[in-house]
């Protein structure tokens, strides 16, 4: 299973700072208080096109250029972004991460191939108490894998598994019984080969 997301990770004042300075951006819930900004294609033009000349961080693979300036900007009254960049399939891959606090640059770009790494070391930097196995989980970036999992419905897969919900508890029978039946049958297998 892969996961490939672009995202500006805060909370509070900062990420309404980016709000009010990206017209069309938009927010999206994860846990204990956090919000993701999806960093798509139609944000990544306007950061480019405002600021013209500017070069990407090295140790970003994708970011816009211009983003540390707009990090900056909005982290200048208070608060912290981070910005977080996974590309991962089959369990190989890499990410990368930088983080911005009170305007100020408070992690360089870092990027990682295969582990963790970089976007836990950023959500500390922001903020994030780790109570999960790691920062990453504790705010659920694992729950949403792909850039469709923050359109506005929420993540595509899961509401592929809510909507199949209703079909299979219709089917009538509990879990736990489905799993005896299939405990027996292999249980039935086993003692039949065994007798051979």
């Amino acid at each position: 299973m892969g996961h490939s997301v672009h995202l500006i990770i805060g909370q509070g004042e900062a990420v309404a700072a980016f709000l009010r300075q990206w017209p069309g951006s938009r927010s999206v819930e994860l846990r204990a208080g956090w919000l993701a900004i999806p960093v798509d294609q139609t944000l990544y033009d306007a950061i480019e096109a405002k600021h013209p000349g500017a070069v990407r961080p090295s140790g970003l693979d994708v970011s816009p250029f211009g983003l540390s300036e707009a990090l900056a900007a909005a982290t200048v009254k208070g608060g912290g972004l981070a910005y977080i960049e996974t590309e991962y399939f089959g369990g190989t891959g890499g990410q990368s991460a930088t983080a911005f606090v009170d305007g100020q640059q408070v992690m360089a770009p870092q990027t990682a191939r295969g582990g963790a790494g970089p976007i836990n070391q950023a959500l500390r930097r922001i903020g994030v108490a780790r109570t999960e196995a790691d920062e990453f989980d504790t705010i659920g970036l694992g729950e949403r894998r792909a850039m469709d999992d923050y359109e506005p419905e929420g993540p595509v897969r899961l509401r592929a598994a809510e909507a199949d919900a209703p079909a299979a508890k219709a089917a009538g029978l509990p879990m736990w019984l489905v799993m005896i039946a299939i405990a027996a049958a292999v249980g039935v297998g086993i003692m039949v080969s065994v007798a051979r």
